[in-house]
């Protein structure tokens, strides 16, 4: 391999390794807010759970109303359930448990709680009413997420792609560029003959290494 195109890859691969890493802590910190903000959106559809079906006696109509159209935007595949002080299904028709006794009781204790599940996100609320205390969960798939993070890794791959390519004949320009010297000298040294001893190397005005060599 020639000088000017190993230092074009040697370029390619360090400036393609530090783009990979700052790719890389993009996509974690755009995973970890995606992740927060998805825990927020859960957190307030338990809170809005609570009002509607704890506090709907409490409030104006006004303000059920209200309560009532921020419930009804529901997060596709969310599962709501309320949870009374013996561990039982309230309010909610589908009286199926769903969640353990320990993961109840461990909201209970904690007061909030956020976990996973696979691929679900699960929030848990511990909620002291007239009617009783009650846990509430709610839990979804960050579907929409998902797929966000998803086109963000293409993109960043395509992206690369194109970088680096475009860096090693950037990296190779230069390198031919930096290099020219070494190639005019290697041509005035093959017109140095046995019949030709008279032909010397110019050696320039410069001061680097090439000067040197000449």
């Amino acid at each position: 391999m020639k000088i000017k195109d190993r230092l074009a890859l040697y370029f390619t691969l360090i400036s393609a390794g530090i783009l990979l890493i700052a790719m890389t802590a993009i996509f974690i910190t755009f995973r970890s807010f995606a992740k927060t903000d998805f825990y927020n959106r859960l957190m307030d559809r338990a809170k809005v759970a609570a009002q509607l079906y704890l506090e709907a006696d409490e409030i104006s109509v006004d303000s059920l109303n209200r309560v009532r159209e921020r419930y009804l935007n529901a997060i596709p595949g969310e599962v709501v359930r309320f949870y009374n002080d013996r561990n039982a299904p309230s309010f909610i028709k589908d009286r199926q448990q769903y969640w353990s006794n320990g993961v109840i009781d461990m909201v209970r204790k904690k007061k909030e709680a956020e976990f996973s599940e696979g691929d679900r996100q699960t929030v848990g609320i511990y909620y002291n009413d007239n009617q009783g205390n009650f846990v509430i969960l709610v839990s979804a798939d960050d579907i929409h997420g998902r797929h966000r993070i998803e086109d963000l890794v293409e993109i960043m791959l395509v992206m690369l792609l194109f970088v680096s390519a475009g860096l090693f004949f950037i990296g190779r320009w230069f390198a031919k560029k930096a290099l020219e010297p070494m190639d005019v000298m290697g041509n005035q040294v093959q017109q140095v003959l046995a019949s030709n001893l008279s032909v010397r190397v110019d050696e320039g005005n410069g001061k680097d290494e090439i000067s040197k060599l000449a």
